[in-house]
């Protein structure tokens, strides 16, 4: 499958996203709505498998409550999952391929659909996503050679994953050169050169997560001391107790030590590279959000039992309200995290930017248009015109002149309103066609 953009061939990214946007437009037509219906449909699932996610690891449903109402109140979390991109659906088949893990290491046979959503993935995003190998294996290495028939299985998922990758791929690299170049160090790598990832840029990582999570970033910062106190009692109750006990307590461990490192193979990268932004980050929440659910709940139930041991309140049933208090409270914070974010989502002024208005008024205009600015996937959609970017020289005169000497001056140029200001001043002779307030759409006079 070849995907195009512009009329230009595109391979950035595989076309599994791409894909699923065909099908919303070939149903509901093109607009803004099929655009961002995929992306909707796969944010709410993404919240649904992050509470099945800790459902698994934890078996408890206030644990999974509170990490779907964490992820779903983050404010960068609603602004992606409304627009129409990719991360939706990169983030769904990210959670997908962790379930399917966490189901396949109680029952190997679940491991074929891991394959599958693993591809899936990858067909979205590809490299972006290869940290969840990491989960694959810490979650089924021990299952993996429990049983020779489990060999199949392992099998199996290879043949799906092989199926749903490597034709996009060995057709693109056949077809292009430098495919494969282009995939892993330009797109994959952000052309970085050194093999070793040395964490440059923690503080503007952590203030993007903290923008993009708002009042949960404090939240993870001050679970970590319970954490780690909570962690190093499971290991006392562990050695402590009978062999039994200590089978089940390694289970209650393993969740703690899975999210720990979740949280690092996927964090871990920003930390390193000078190119991250803040949606890059989506990613890391699922984690985040199950660290500050499973921290907060369960030093919570060990504060109130020893309480109730403490003081012999048996009769009060404190261990039973605790559920509901907890749930509560985590209502209470998500309601006035989504309460201060609101306006920033859904703006109490509906209005239209100024790139999509003068975008919208290129539709009508049959000449090779050139735009100055970096929102062309946007002018492309709004005016269904092939569009090109303006190349800009040293000064705004020789930029102008250049490009109304492209096909006989049949061409029109678009670019802010004080560049075009500042021809006139120059004298420079162009012919004004359409303006905002922040564009102008001009042509040879």
């Amino acid at each position: 499958m070849d995907t195009t953009y512009n009329n230009k061939p595109y391979f950035d990214h595989p076309p599994a996203g791409f894909v699923l946007m065909a099908a919303s437009y070939k149903l509901l037509g093109v607009s803004e709505f099929s655009t961002r219906l995929p992306s909707v449909l796969f944010g709410l699932m993404s919240i649904l498998l992050i509470y099945l996610i800790a459902s698994e690891l934890f078996g408890r449903s206030e644990i999974a409550f509170a990490s779907a109402l964490i992820l779903g109140s983050s404010v960068w979390y609603v602004i992606r999952v409304r627009s129409g991109n990719l991360d939706s659906a990169f983030l769904f088949f990210y959670l997908l391929t962790v379930y399917l893990s966490l189901k396949s290491a109680r029952n190997f046979r679940w491991f074929p659909f891991v394959g599958l959503s693993f591809g899936a993935l990858i067909m979205t995003k590809t490299l972006a996503g290869i940290s969840v190998l990491v989960l694959i294996v810490l979650l089924n290495i021990k299952t993996l050679f429990g049983k020779r028939e489990n060999l199949i299985w392992l099998l199996l998922a290879f043949i799906f994953f092989y199926l749903l990758v490597f034709p996009w791929y060995k057709s693109h690299e056949a077809k292009y050169s430098d495919f494969l170049n282009y995939q892993i160090k330009h797109i994959g790598q952000r052309d970085r050169t050194q093999l070793l990832l040395i964490p440059s840029n923690i503080s503007q990582t952590l203030f993007y997560l903290h923008m993009g999570i708002r009042k949960w970033f404090k939240l993870w910062q001050l679970s970590f001391i319970p954490y780690l106190f909570l962690f190093l009692y499971q290991i006392y109750s562990y050695f402590k107790r009978g062999k039994k006990i200590k089978q089940k307590k390694s289970v209650e461990i393993l969740p703690y030590l899975f999210i720990l490192i979740w949280t690092t193979v996927v964090l871990y990268p920003f930390l390193a590279s000078s190119q991250t932004e803040i949606w890059h980050l989506i990613p890391v929440y699922p984690p985040i959000a199950l660290f500050i659910a499973s921290v907060t709940f369960n030093i919570g139930l060990l504060f109130v039992k020893t309480v109730v041991t403490r003081f012999n309140l048996e009769k009060v049933n404190l261990v039973r309200i605790y559920p509901v208090i907890f749930i509560g409270a985590f209502l209470v914070l998500s309601f006035i995290q989504a309460k201060n974010f609101w306006a920033e989502v859904y703006p109490k002024v509906k209005y239209t930017n100024d790139e999509v208005d003068i975008s919208r008024r290129l539709s009508k205009y049959n000449q090779m248009i050139y735009v100055d600015g970096d929102y062309l996937p946007l002018a492309v959609f709004y005016s269904g015109k092939q569009i090109k970017s303006l190349i800009l020289e040293s000064d705004s005169v020789v930029t102008f002149t250049k490009l109304f000497e492209i096909d006989k001056g049949n061409v029109i140029g678009v670019t802010r309103n004080w560049v075009f200001d500042d021809l006139r001043k120059k004298n420079f002779n162009f012919k004004l066609l359409e303006k905002n307030n922040s564009y102008s759409i001009v042509t040879i006079p």
